[in-house]
């Protein structure tokens, strides 16, 4: 070991990074104006700065749903990209200080995050503190709120403030904007810059020292308040002197106990600074002055659960008073799958040993806290909305539908010999995730994180200690049904949110015992990804066949919809090919298209013109510069969902006969050809990251419940 080496890995960074005038600072704002920014603007830039997660580096299972949040305009930023699930959260916040950092009425209010136990306030509070270490401010080097320079202009009138103006090479408007949220001086500054007794020598600002320093949670501009009922910690006056220019954070806000009597509530002085953005400069104003304040500009942001804020607010004689100067933004629990998973394997990388996993074991896992998080009745399913709200695109209709009738001919004006005739029409409508994305209560109830991280430890470190050591989905799934009802049956004091949250979970975990039983949600989703895999593996050239059938569907529907029976060959112009029609019923079959009526030739006569506009929608949003529009748009089998799924039933029903074939017991039946099949199926079943033991398990699922059928 080198000493040198390691005295250099082990240093720290100097707070001071730079030394100036009052002068020179006034000389950088035209080229460099942030450097008088608030606290907020700050926050926002360093936030910005950290950068964008790269949709394409991220593991595959986690981009459709950033894709699918980036179409929606929500960024997801490198700064909280291990706050699983918190880029809606962030995209909130961020529009609070984006408005905070324009000086709007935001300034002026601490932000407050409400939510359960496990919902990530404390590591959305901790990723603000941690994306502003080693940002630079410039500060009064001896203000004991280190208050940003621009502060001292206040002290010049008017007059003399146009004319600085002027001198620096900036308006009038850009320079009052800047004052306008910038506080008078606190009092050690006041006094050290106007109390010159030589006057020989008057006080100029232009001589003032100004320091371009790094905000550090270990000196200062990054502060930590927590009440204490047992006194220890730091008061919340201190904390707000200390985080002064950057960020205080205040977790358990509203657990602040009633103050003595002649005592001030210590969020009566949270109320000051953000009321007056000050507050009072105890213990060092002169005595003549003992009102004198200091200047506060910081991120305040609180944390509180569910029930702690309201029943502060129910006890507090003016709780208008608290509410108007408080931004209270929801923090639901994680409502993405591949979040909550990501959440799980985030935990599980820090234990010592693990047994082998299965792909989907943890993705069970998260799928029931998901649910148990979003309200249960709806026309849509809850496992079908989980997955289009992760990124799935699904195509779901709605029950009901819009009926457009319209008449021709007759009516009163007409005579009463004529006649009238009227048709009607129904149009299918489609659910869309933005009908399941931010109702108010999605994620603020259900399973919490910390009881899933415990109950998938748990299921870790008893699979860990069995022979096979392998953790399966159908494992998974058994603990969960275990452990819930363990919960229900143990619990004391359990609200009837709770109660209610536990039976749901109980019934989604339901399980089938023989093979013409209906299971639960999870062991339902367990069946269709099982399926999928199924597919996978036996027929790896799946999505080239797809493919094929797209572009056959594509061609042949075209010249139908001219009304032609024949067309050239693309391939040989000399030569024609008849409309397949037979091809074509059997694919709009599959899509459920009624051979009655004209559903089928309007679906084909509209083919080209949907293509065609989804091109044009993604020119338009490339040409407007829409973040959501990736570079080159790819028209394939899977553009347009309805004729995506009317392919795959296809392919499925084509496969799944292959497969019960393959795996029907009598295996020494199999052909060479089938047998072959079989052994290079199987292998690929192990590369998806099963052992031998699980997928014998998987296997035989598959074989007792006929899933192929």
């Amino acid at each position: 070991m080198s000493d040198t080496n390691l005295r250099s890995l082990l240093g720290l960074k100097p707070v001071k990074e730079e030394e100036l005038t009052f002068g020179q600072f006034l000389g950088r704002l035209k080229d460099q104006p942030f450097i008088a920014e608030t606290a907020p603007s700050l926050l926002v830039r360093a936030i910005e700065a950290s950068g964008e997660v790269e949709i394409d580096k991220v593991p595959a299972a986690r981009r459709p749903y950033l894709r699918r949040l980036k179409q929606r305009g929500i960024t997801s930023y490198k700064a909280f990209d291990h706050v699983r699930g918190s880029q809606r959260i962030v995209h909130r916040l961020l529009n609070h200080w984006r408005a905070a950092a324009s000086n709007g009425y935001q300034l002026f209010q601490a932000t407050v995050l409400r939510g359960g136990p496990g919902s990530g306030k404390g590591l959305l509070g901790n990723a603000c503190k941690d994306v502003l270490e080693d940002a630079i401010v410039y500060v009064l080097p001896t203000c004991p709120v280190h208050e940003n320079p621009l502060n001292l202009l206040t002290l010049l009138p008017p007059a003399s403030i146009k004319q600085v103006a002027k001198e620096i090479g900036i308006t009038d408007a850009v320079l009052e904007k800047m004052l306008a949220v910038a506080g008078k001086p606190c009092q050690d500054c006041w006094k050290a810059i106007m109390e010159n007794k030589d006057p020989s020598n008057p006080p100029n600002l232009i001589d003032v020292p100004v320091h371009a320093v790094r905000l550090s949670s270990r000196k200062f501009g990054i502060a930590t308040w927590s009440p204490a009922p047992d006194g220890q910690g730091c008061s919340l006056y201190s904390a707000l002197l200390r985080g002064s220019r950057g960020i205080v954070d205040m977790p358990e806000l509203f657990t602040v106990t009633e103050p003595a009597q002649g005592e001030v509530s210590e969020l009566d002085i949270l109320i000051e600074a953000t009321n007056d953005r000050s507050i009072p400069l105890a213990g060092r104003c002169s005595s003549e002055d003992a009102q004198g304040r200091a200047p506060i500009d910081a991120v305040l942001i609180g944390q509180s659960n569910l029930g702690s804020m309201n029943e502060f607010l129910k006890k507090a004689k003016d709780p208008n008073r608290y509410q108007r100067r408080i931004q209270v933004i929801d923090v639901p629990y994680i409502t993405s799958v591949t979040e909550e998973e990501f959440a799980y394997k985030d935990h599980l990388e820090k234990m010592k040993a693990l047994p082998h996993i299965d792909p989907m074991a943890l993705k069970m896992a998260a799928l029931l806290a998901v649910i148990s998080r979003l309200p249960k009745d709806h026309e849509v399913d809850v496992v079908t909305r989980a997955r289009m709200i992760d990124g799935e695109d699904l195509l779901v209709e709605k029950k009901s539908t819009t009926v457009k009738s319209t008449s021709s001919g007759g009516g009163m004006w007409s005579g009463m010999s004529s006649s009238s005739t009227s048709t009607t029409k129904t149009e299918k409508e489609y659910w869309t995730v933005d009908h399941f994305v931010g109702a108010e209560d999605d994620g603020m109830y259900g399973m919490n994180l910390p009881d899933m991280l415990s109950i998938v430890s748990q299921a870790v470190d008893f699979y860990l200690k069995r022979k096979p050591q392998f953790l399966s989905s159908l494992r998974m799934i058994r603990f969960l049904r275990a452990r819930i009802d363990e919960m229900g049956k143990r619990a004391t004091n359990l609200s009837e949110k709770d109660k209610e949250v536990l039976k749901n979970c109980a019934e989604f975990l339901k399980f089938a015992r023989f093979k013409g039983d209906d299971p639960g949600l999870i062991e339902r989703e367990y069946r269709r990804v099982l399926k999928r895999e199924l597919l996978q593996v036996f027929a790896p050239d799946y999505g080239s066949r797809a493919e094929e059938i797209f572009q056959k569907y594509q061609l042949h529907a075209r010249f139908y919809a001219q009304g032609l029976t024949k067309f050239p060959d693309p391939k040989n112009r000399s030569r024609t090919i008849d409309v397949d029609t037979d091809f074509l019923n059997k694919v709009d079959t599959a899509m459920g298209l009624d051979s009655w009526g004209d559903d089928r030739a309007q679906f084909r006569r509209a083919l080209d013109a949907e293509i065609l506009s989804k091109t044009q929608e993604h020119a338009s949003k490339l040409e407007s510069g829409d973040p959501s529009a990736s570079e080159e748009l790819t028209i394939n089998w899977k553009t347009l969902p309805k004729l995506e799924a009317g392919i795959r039933k296809m392919l499925n029903d084509e496969v799944e006969k292959q497969i019960e074939r393959i795996l029907s017991p009598a295996v020494f039946q199999l052909n060479d050809t089938e047998q072959k099949h079989r052994e290079e199926s199987l292998e690929r079943f192990r590369a998806l990251g099963y052992t031998e033991d699980s997928l014998e398990e998987a296997l035989q699922y598959v074989k007792d419940f006929e899933l192929w059928k």
